[in-house]
């Protein structure tokens, strides 16, 4: 009995059903593969930005304001606003003073002191500062508090110990990914609502002897690999009760042991100041 072979164009077809396969096979592969990449470094970096929120947070939390019975420009809040924190350039600015480690880290030996923290998102190239910005990021400065600083010497030229001396404090990286930082204050409890998205929050602050009785952050994260992950990535968000606003009002009274409120997260949608 005879066996029928294949013929030269069957195996052409079969050869061409069978690049067609594989080749669908691997792109198929390739695109499953690069969502799942882009999706762990997004989720990753969403994790990171998170953390150093509530970083921030805490330093708010730990806010410093001295009890003299007067207010003090020296241990005010400061906000420079630089715009709806989209990106860097169009972000905002913030400074305070405060104690403990946060931001700073528990090797800091200002950590157990007082000292003035100021925040700021940088781009990459930004040269404003002793050394250039490597990487686009969340940054913080941190400053002694005045009583710290070394006493005037007539005899030796006097050296300007703010944040105004870009020399003197050169700008670290707390937390990279973050391309945008927006922050809003409450001015005042009258300002308040029973739902947080009907309060009078503003993007100024006039009043640096003082601090606000709230304020709003948002970050926003960096698209993996330069490509939009989600088309309507909203920015992660806190609102922080400071705990000393009612004694920043007039340097007396008592700071608040009001809880509510105090730092709830939720997911939606700095040239320094003068001293």
């Amino acid at each position: 009995m005879r066996r029928r072979a294949f013929t030269m164009i069957e195996m052409l077809v079969a050869i061409v059903l069978v690049g067609v396969v594989t080749t669908f096979a691997v792109l198929t592969f390739n695109a499953v593969t690069t969502a799942w990449t882009s999706s762990t470094e997004y989720l990753d970096k969403m994790q990171r930005s998170d953390y150093m929120l509530d970083q921030v947070v805490s330093g708010l939390k730990s806010m410093y304001y001295p009890h003299t019975g007067q207010q003090d420009y020296t241990y005010g809040f400061y906000l420079t606003d630089g715009g709806n924190g989209d990106d860097p350039r169009s972000s905002d600015t913030i400074e305070w003073a405060k104690t403990g480690s946060a931001i700073v880290g528990n090797q800091n030996a200002s950590a157990d002191t007082v000292h003035r923290v100021q925040l700021m998102v940088l781009e990459e190239g930004n040269r404003d500062y002793k050394e250039p910005i490597e990487v686009t990021g969340l940054y913080a400065r941190m400053c002694p508090d005045p009583a710290l600083r070394p006493k005037r010497d007539k005899k030796v030229q006097e050296i300007d110990y703010t944040f105004a001396n870009s020399d003197m404090y050169q700008p670290v990286l707390v937390a990279d990914g973050i391309v945008g930082f927006n922050c809003r204050v409450l001015k005042d409890p009258d300002q308040s609502a029973s739902d947080a998205s009907d309060a009078k929050f503003e993007d100024e602050w006039d009043a640096s002897n003082s601090v606000p009785y709230k304020v709003e952050l948002s970050f926003r994260i960096a698209d993996p690999d330069g490509k939009s992950y989600r088309s309507n990535t909203a920015p992660i968000k806190r609102i922080v009760r400071i705990p000393v606003y009612e004694q920043s009002q007039d340097g007396a009274s008592l700071p608040s042991e009001d809880k509510k409120g105090a730092g709830g997260a939720r997911r939606g949608g700095m040239g320094g100041p003068k001293q």
